[in-house]
């Protein structure tokens, strides 16, 4: 992945995570494209790319205000969505699910969303890496996974 972005003169700074198979990547450059050179690249070691929005302490207020922030401004009353919630150490969330269903519930109530599991018109990623959590509205094929 390094030189997929590299070969775009595109400046990687690589954080150490804290938790195997996990690399967090700041760049300077918009979230999307460098998914979307990753895909274009040869790989092989990398299974799964999240471009994240933004990034909030993990605190459950915390992450809801700011998903609630960030989906206000893509979901409109007609759209569904899904929660999905990625959780790396225990030590801030104890249960990806209650953040699912505390975000969710606040989607439908606040914004209006229509939950659906199967088949979403956006995605609220939330990906929690213990003290720090990513966060993203996206539509389905803007995470990239390879098998």
């Amino acid at each position: 992945m390094s030189m997929a972005l590299q070969a775009q003169e595109r400046e990687l700074n690589f954080k150490e995570s804290g938790f195997p198979n996990v690399i967090l990547i700041d760049l300077n450059m918009d979230p999307y494209q460098a998914v979307d050179l990753v895909r274009k690249s040869p790989t092989t070691v990398i299974s799964k790319v999240v471009p994240i929005e933004a990034v909030v302490r993990t605190r459950l207020d915390t992450i809801l205000e700011k998903i609630l922030l960030l989906a206000g401004e893509k979901l409109s009353p007609e759209n569904s969505f899904r929660v999905i919630c990625d959780l790396r150490g225990r030590k801030y969330i104890n249960s990806p699910q209650d953040v699912i269903e505390m975000v969710s519930t606040e989607l439908v109530e606040k914004l209006n969303g229509i939950i659906d599991e199967n088949d979403p018109d956006w995605v609220v990623q939330l990906e929690v890496v213990g003290e720090n959590t990513g966060l993203s509205v996206l539509r389905p094929g803007d995470i990239l996974k390879k098998i």
